[in-house]
């Protein structure tokens, strides 16, 4: 028996929450499985999180930075989780991808899925386009812009072509990773 008299209370220490892209923010560490250059595991640093509105839902962006490497991380839960990371270097203009303001508003039109591009020798599928909102701080819409969404006929790599007023047309090539392979670290 304790001193005193007085039983010792069992600590009721509830159970750690698994971290993942979820809960990931500001000076958090995301990690990605393989995904370095040479196929190590990558470290990023988040510096920047942001959220995003289209007419299919929303999703999520954490800008993190390892080294002189920048990546946006995007990840929504239409129909489960799904991830991307993006290499943040300068943006590739349409021509690189074989398009033109013409086709992109004739593909707009059309919505059709027979329609795709030609990138670094693999065919990317048109999927969608739309025009899709930054959410502000507080709340509401911030800026918005417009984006064409293309697949692989594989499904891992995308193009996105994205469009803002008075900024040119710029191209991305997301990258889709399998949620198990990113871990969170809290800071």
């Amino acid at each position: 028996m304790p001193l005193f008299g007085r039983r010792k209370k069992k600590s009721k220490v509830a159970p750690v929450a698994e971290e993942t892209i979820r809960s990931a923010g500001v000076g958090d560490v995301v990690v990605i499985s393989g995904f370095s250059p040479t196929y190590e595991d990558a470290y990023f640093l988040i510096e920047r999180v942001g959220r995003y509105e289209g007419p299919s839902g929303s999703w999520h962006e954490l800008i993190g930075v390892d080294g002189d490497r920048r990546v946006a991380i995007e990840w929504s839960e239409d129909d489960g989780l799904f991830i991307t990371v993006t290499e943040q270097g300068s943006a590739m203009g349409i021509e690189s991808v074989g398009l033109s303001h013409d086709e992109l508003v004739r593909m707009d039109e059309e919505n059709s899925l027979s329609n795709s591009l030609s990138y670094e020798g693999d065919r990317y599928t048109y999927r969608n386009s739309y025009e899709a909102f930054a959410v502000a701080q507080g709340g509401g819409e911030g800026e918005g812009f417009y984006i064409w969404e293309f697949a692989r006929e594989d499904g891992e790599k995308l193009v996105s072509v994205v469009k803002s007023e008075g900024v040119p047309f710029e191209v991305y090539t997301p990258v889709v990773v399998a949620p198990e392979i990113v871990s969170v670290y809290k800071k």
